[in-house]
């Protein structure tokens, strides 16, 4: 029964091309978004690289299983959030709209929406998977969300399109609307009025590579400027990207230290990997513009600043999921389930084997990122250990940031005990080998002894993720007969 809906869908997609533009979805982002995305579905699609790897039957799966709601005949889809911007950026609230052709109705969906249709304030609407609602705004797209109530849903479709007093930032509405480079995926940011010239400018005097205090304030000053940061993905036989951060005065300044700025500027938000570290960057007008390559490990990265709709792990999959029995779903979504924890895995660990990087960041996003991952008929120990990795992910990264506190406050007694008096001798507080009265850590030492205690903690936490990791995959593999 499911490869004849699988099969019935897809033949679909051959009908429903045209696109429906009776308005501008745009308009329903609400104003205190500061962070878009718009995923041209339909071109992704039509790319070498999708119909090589079978992302169209990929995404046409996840819909029939309920695991994410992009129907075939999605042409576009649009994503907003409220992002906390400071170093965790994480989504406070998130809006999905999704463009459909214009042939394509709810109602033609009914035999996948288990709730049937339904009314939601006076539209269309239906419940899918879990906690996910769909909206037909009965102007050529649905508002949607994958963890939501009637309450939210309601409220949004209640306040309508933006008003002259209500609009989306211009900055993020020129990143979506713009016909210079229209672009498969676009993920924009707002950092308007975000920075303290003051505060970037002591934060610069500590990094080792700015040079003089005069740099780092003709720096600080640029940086305090920054009006936002666009982010393209282009899927053709291979992905590639490009990045423009927008200020509001002439970049010359950070041309002596872009590239560790860019390398700092990209482990603090979170999207640091190798390959756009070794983008080529350059500095112009009132731009900081970079290209190159994307992995599908950076892809993740990348779209993981809004987590959006599972669509989107099509964009950033290295290769088609394997076959499995079509009579029973679970070994075919526990598969796939435990595969996904695998890739997360990876990923992290190859970021955990650079220094720099700002680990409890991606420990706590990683975390989030295993606890959404679609669970509809997916072996129940499975799913229990899958929610093993995510807590002790998050406890990871909660020790990161206690030990990083700890370390501060060590160090900020030291200090104290170094003016007032209580050290003593002719050996300075910063010699690493000194420990003044009975063992009280220098300051050249406390941070050592924080990140040990760290790591530690991380050393022990992952040996238990990974033998359980090897157990759970054995039984799995006993249990359905397939290679996990």
């Amino acid at each position: 029964m499911r490869s004849l809906n699988l099969a019935r869908i897809l033949c679909c997609v051959g009908v429903l091309t045209n696109l429906a533009t009776a308005a501008d979805p745009v308009d329903w982002l609400p104003d205190n978004v500061n962070a878009v995305a718009r995923i041209n579905v339909a071109d992704v699609y039509k790319s070498p690289l999708a119909k090589k790897e079978g992302w169209l039957k990929q995404s046409t799966e996840s819909f029939i299983q309920q695991e994410s709601f992009i129907p075939p005949g999605t042409n576009q889809i649009l994503i907003g959030s409220e992002l906390d911007l400071s170093d965790n950026l994480i989504s406070i609230k998130k809006y999905s709209l999704i463009v459909p052709d214009k042939s394509l109705t709810l109602e033609k969906l009914s035999a996948w929406l288990p709730g049937g249709i339904e009314k939601l304030a006076g539209k269309p609407s239906a419940q899918f998977g879990n906690d996910g609602y769909v909206v037909d705004t009965e102007e050529g797209f649905w508002l949607t969300t994958t963890s939501a109530s009637r309450q939210f849903m309601t409220r949004w479709l209640k306040n309508g399109p933006a008003t002259a007093e209500r609009r989306l930032s211009p900055y993020l509405r020129a990143a979506l609307q713009s016909k210079e480079q229209q672009s498969q995926f676009v993920l924009a940011i707002d950092l308007q009025e975000n920075f303290s010239e003051s505060e970037v400018a002591a934060n610069l005097k500590s990094m080792d590579w700015i040079g003089s205090e005069a740099v780092a304030k003709n720096v600080a000053e640029v940086l305090a400027s920054a009006k936002g940061v666009t982010i393209r993905i282009n899927v053709d036989t291979t992905r590639t990207g490009s990045a423009t951060v927008d200020f509001g005065m002439d970049t010359a300044p950070l041309k002596p230290v872009l590239d560790p700025l860019i390398e700092e500027v990209l482990n603090r938000v979170g999207a640091s990997s190798e390959d756009i570290e070794g983008w080529k960057w350059t500095v112009g007008g009132h731009q900081v513009k970079g290209s190159g390559p994307v992995s599908p490990g950076s892809a993740r990265e990348i779209i993981s600043l809004l987590e959006p709709p599972s669509i989107t792990h099509a964009i950033s999959a290295s290769s088609e999921t394997a076959a499995t029995p079509e009579e029973d779903p679970k070994p075919k979504a526990s598969l796939k389930y435990c595969k996904s924890i695998r890739v997360l895995l990876d990923d992290l660990r190859n970021t955990l084997h650079k220094e720099k990087d700002n680990h409890a960041l991606y420990f706590e996003r990683y975390g989030r990122k295993i606890d959404d991952l679609p669970k509809l008929n997916v072996d129940s120990e499975l799913l229990d250990f899958g929610a093993r990795v995510s807590s002790s992910l998050r406890y990871q990264g909660q020790s990161e940031r206690m030990h990083k506190i700890n370390a501060g406050t060590r160090k900020q007694q030291t200090y104290s005990s170094y003016a007032s008096g209580a050290y003593y001798g002719n050996v300075g507080p910063y010699n690493a080998g000194w420990y003044p009265n009975g063992g009280v850590s220098a300051p050249g030492v406390i941070g050592a002894e924080e990140n040990q205690a760290a790591k530690s903690v991380r050393f022990s936490e992952w040996k238990q993720i990974e033998d359980g990791l090897v157990a759970v995959r054995r039984q799995m593999t006993d249990k359905y007969k397939l290679e996990f």
